[in-house]
């Protein structure tokens, strides 16, 4: 068991040695064109061990952490419990890989899980899945085209999209507890190979024959990796080194252990890989080679890295690769190791001044020594020369420098040695004398221009005599200027400062910019032709002509990795500038950025630290953190590769009105269109922000008809819509880099489908029932209008009737006065009364009748106890009245005239044939119905015709009436008399009646 753990060990530290190799290496003349970038510290800020990762075809990384799943998109890394809404079918992972088809093979303590990343559910009855779910797993590998798995029953599976096929067995029995992990189970276009319990199994995809071959002893025990060559296999062997199996024999190559073999892994610590046609093998102490894919395994070429010895103890999981590049699990996090599009080589000299070369040494600036470092990248401290701050180099030929000095004005580097250069200050001068120097220029063959804290000052060579550079009138133009650059080119001399940018001529100093008063750091200038470069701090790169145009200001807004730049240099038709927040690159009208994510160890340059070595075609740019060194050539030659990689939308929310809650991960549901429920409230969509460790890039977003110019994506990659109204919705999604010109776009429509109340369907109905309901009201004002004719030729008829009658009897009896019968004077004067008293009465009732005011609750009742108390009291009648007006509401104009003159009738006839009666007289008005009864009790039975009354009037005139109002009216003689009833049901609602006043 210990042993197992020991070759367990070996790998993944060898691994992580490969890793920080990569991470450091530097070679002046040909470097390992890969990088690392950690891709995720941990699932979360308390748990960074990571176990494994792989990554799907749509560019998510799963990773096992702790036994559980996780996904991470770039911005968050959620639990798989929390993603899948169903029970999750296993308790503890212990391997996972990917195919190529989205699904996710998962190898749990239980056995197989197959997730299927599409359909976003577990699978286990597709034949492809069939059989193999549940089973224990001896190795799983991806191949890109084929997944094949091999199961611990000893069989070996090819895996396609639908359907698996069976390649070859291998004995499943074993005696040892080493089993096949990590690389001991590998395939390339022609073969499989499996390493498992002292056997190399292989499998020909041409013939379809398994080959079997027993390892020599003690081969076995010691494997960490197999690599497929052509022809054959290669062996890493820990312990004695690389074997190569032609199919024939095995035979162990001449790369092995210097030390001989032993059982400590730390003897010999490298680790290997396969790239293309060559074997690529890195090792301890500074030794890189390549060597040729095949049983032949020549050396092609040997070269040097930079490495740290504590490295070799950190601790690596597993790793796994995915495209081209490597998952590095780790304890501290997952790392990718990937090839770089430029080698930007790192040089840890501090924060960094000028540099040189001189033979096969660069020198660095700075404070303190100088560093130094070979050819070969071999880096130390120049304790030979004093320290100092060397601030800048001036190259007077191949093995002769100016060192300028920021206290003590100049020395000499003189092929490799250090010296202090002459200095004659004359007392005139000593007052103005600054030795803070910073730059300097050749002004003549025995005069140098140095530019100091305090203006220019000329030196010569050969005396080391300085005096300040003086204008025609002898005066010192500079006194006070801190010169940041200088250049003597054709009897001109420009320079600039703190101030802005100057040029002298002939004695004369002028201000070329900024205009005026204005001030403005300028930190360097180059002049190409016609036109003239400035690096500024705050306006970014400036561009004069001499045309005199306007001034041009690059920065930010127009590109520029940042408003300040501190060097640049023009080199292969480019100008490479170093800027407080990268390297930009200007090509033509095109600006091109790189920051950290493109392998910059750091962002923020600084001072004119910037040195082109022609010999090796790699130019030093210096910054913060040391110098970087990279070929222009090489730069340029892939400054327009960028790929993105699609907009990704991970998954959909959406909220309902039911408080329901709908969520989608299903790569086969999240396509271009969407259609969202109609009760739909709030929808949600999350984006990936994928292989941000490999590429920096922006998200941008843009809704229509919402919004009319694109946002920035939240840092939660999250979309949210609230109060969707029904329609289309166009979401577009555009990931753009630093640089010009390089984007990917993806867009979406969304489309929620309407509720009833929103569809031409409901508005069609509703302009249905507004013109029935106009037309209804139309025709019911005009039935109104033609009721209100007939209740008024009704009224002309009554009075015409009624109060006529009664007008014409006061006529006649006037006139058997006139005539003088003064016999019956005494009863025509009371008929005139009478007939006055009933004509005033009948007016007041047809008044009373049509007075809408009169509608409201207990008029009716009021109105009967008055009508009563008129007609019945003078003729001694006992009256007993039920009234109940709990429920009235207003009552209709029809119904309340209607039941009035149903009851007058009814009292008139009591009057006429009621005698000694009683009266008993009821009003309810209920919930849903109006009950009134008028009862006479004590009076002989009378006929039926009797009852009618005068001409026009009777029972049959008050049915007409209840039937107007929709009542039920009964008239018939009881026990003790005679009762009327009328009943007005309410339940059509007061809207029929109203309709039908």
């Amino acid at each position: 068991m210990e042993q197992t753990t020991s070759y367990n060990n070996t790998s993944r530290l060898l691994l992580l040695l490969w890793f920080i190799l990569l991470s450091f290496s530097y070679a002046v003349g040909n470097t390992v064109p890969y990088r690392y970038a950690q891709v995720m510290r941990g699932v979360d800020r308390y748990h960074s061990m990571i176990k494994a990762a792989v990554k799907d075809p749509s560019g998510l990384i799963w990773t096992i952490s702790g036994g559980q799943l996780y996904r991470y998109d770039g911005v968050n890394v959620v639990p798989f419990a929390k993603l899948f809404s169903g029970k999750v079918p296993f308790d503890e992972l212990e391997s996972l890989a990917a195919d190529k088809w989205g699904r996710i093979w998962l190898h749990s303590r239980n056995g197989l899980l197959v997730f299927d990343t599409q359909q976003w559910r577990f699978v286990d009855k597709e034949s492809y899945a069939k059989g193999l779910v549940g089973l224990q797993v001896a190795g799983m590998f991806n191949q890109g085209d084929r997944f094949l798995i091999a199961t611990a029953d000893g069989m070996v599976w090819q895996i396609q999209s639908d359907r698996k096929t069976f390649l070859f067995y291998f004995d499943p029995d074993t005696d040892t507890k080493r089993k096949p992990v990590g690389r001991l189970f590998v395939a390339d276009k022609q073969h499989v190979w499996l390493a498992f319990n002292n056997r190399l199994y292989s499998y020909d995809f041409h013939t379809h024959r398994r080959g079997l071959r027993a390892f020599p002893s003690g081969v076995f025990d010691y494997i960490e990796d197999l690599l497929p060559i052509k022809g054959g296999v290669l062996i890493r062997n820990y312990r004695h080194g690389y074997y190569i199996y032609d199919k024939q024999r095995f035979r162990l190559s001449s790369l092995r252990s210097e030390d001989g073999p032993s059982d400590d892994f730390t003897n010999w610590s490298h680790w290997s890989f396969t790239d293309s046609d060559r074997v690529k093998v890195f090792y301890k102490k500074g030794q890189y080679r390549e060597y040729s894919r095949d049983t032949a395994f020549r050396l092609l070429y040997e070269g040097s890295h930079r490495l740290e010895e504590d490295v070799l103890y950190q601790r690596l999981n597993s790793w796994q690769r995915a495209g081209d590049e490597w998952f590095l699990s780790t304890d501290g996090g997952l790392y990718s190791v990937f090839p770089a599009k430029v080698d930007f080589d790192f040089m840890d000299t501090g924060s960094a001044r000028g540099m040189v070369r001189q033979g096969d040494q660069y020198y660095f600036g700075g404070y303190g020594y100088l560093d130094r470092m070979d050819i070969r990248g071999k880096q130390d401290k120049f304790t030979e020369a004093p320290e100092n701050n060397y601030y800048a180099f001036l190259p007077i030929s191949s093995d002769t420098s100016y060192t300028i000095l920021e206290g003590d004005f100049l020395g000499y580097l003189i092929k490799g040695k250090v010296k202090k250069a002459p200095l004659l200050v004359p007392s005139s001068y000593k007052q103005h004398f600054a030795p803070m120097a910073y730059c300097a220029a050749v002004y003549t063959a025995d005069t140098l221009l140095v530019g100091t804290s305090n203006g220019i000052w000329k030196y010569a060579r050969s005396t080391g005599v300085v005096s300040p550079l003086q204008d025609r009138k002898g005066g010192f133009f500079s006194q006070r200027m801190r010169i940041m650059s200088l250049r003597w080119h054709q009897g001109i001399l420009s320079y600039t400062s703190e101030d802005g940018y100057f040029t002298w001529r002939k004695g004369r100093s002028q201000k070329v910019y900024p205009a005026a008063q204005t001030k403005l750091v300028v930190y360097d200038h180059l002049v190409l032709g016609d036109s003239t470069y400035l690096a500024t701090k705050g306006r970014g790169l400036v561009v004069l002509d001499r045309n005199n145009n306007p001034a041009r200001s690059i920065g930010k807004k127009e590109g520029l990795a940042s408003d300040v730049v501190y060097q640049f240099i023009w080199q292969d038709t480019a100008l490479f500038m170093g800027t407080h927040e990268g390297l930009s690159v200007r090509v033509g009208s095109h600006i091109y950025n790189y920051d950290h994510s493109d392998g910059l160890p750091f962002e923020e340059f600084n001072h004119q630290a910037i040195y082109y070595d022609k010999s090796t075609g790699r130019l030093f740019m210096g910054g913060t953190g040391g110098y970087v060194s990279f070929r222009p050539s090489l730069l340029l030659s892939t400054i327009d590769q960028y790929h993105f990689p699609d907009p990704l939308l991970l998954g959909i929310h959406i909220g309902k009105r039911s408080n329901q809650y709908a969520h989608t991960y299903a790569r086969g549901e999240l396509q271009d269109t969407i259609n969202m429920p109609e009760d739909a409230v709030w929808f949600s969509m999350d984006f990936a922000h994928l292989a941000q460790y490999r590429q920096a890039y922006k998200m941008f977003y843009r809704i229509l008809p919402l919004m009319d110019g694109y946002q920035a994506m939240p840092a939660s990659g999250q979309i949210n819509l609230t109060g969707m109204p029904t329609g289309e919705y166009h979401v577009s999604v555009v990931l753009q880099s630093g640089n010009q010109g390089a984007s990917a776009e993806r867009s979406w429509l969304l489309y929620k489908k309407p509720i009833f109340t929103e569809t031409q369907g409901f508005y069609l109905l509703v302009l249905v029932f507004i013109a029935g309901l106009t037309s209804f009201v139309l025709y019911e004002r005009t039935r109104k209008v033609k009721g209100e004719k007939r209740l008024r030729k009704q009224i002309s008829r009554d009075l015409h009737d009624e109060v006529g009658g009664l007008l014409t009897g006061i006529s006649m009896q006037a006139d058997l006065l006139r005539l003088g019968r003064y016999i019956q004077q005494a009863d025509s004067v009371a008929s005139i009364s009478n007939y006055s008293r009933e004509a005033i009465q009948m007016m007041d009732d047809i008044i009373w009748a049509i007075d809408a005011r009169n509608n409201q609750k207990g008029s009716l009742g009021d109105r009967m106890k008055h009508l009563a108390g008129q007609m019945l009291e003078p003729l001694g009648l006992d009256i007993t009245f039920d009234m109940d007006h709990r429920y009235e509401r207003s009552m209709p104009q029809s119904v309340r005239q209607n039941l009035y003159l149903i009851y007058k009738e009814a009292l008139h006839n009591i009057c006429k044939h009621g005698g000694n009666a009683k009266v008993y007289i009821k009003l309810h008005v209920l919930a849903k119905r109006i009950e009134m009864t008028i009862r006479n009790e004590g009076v002989e039975e009378v006929e039926p015709h009797i009852l009618a009354g005068r001409p026009g009037q009777g029972v049959q005139n008050m049915k007409l009436r209840a039937e107007q109002i929709g009542g039920r009216f009964s008239s018939s003689p009881i026990d003790t008399g005679y009762q009327v009833e009328v009943t007005v049901p309410l339940h059509k609602g007061f809207l029929w009646l109203f309709f039908n006043d």
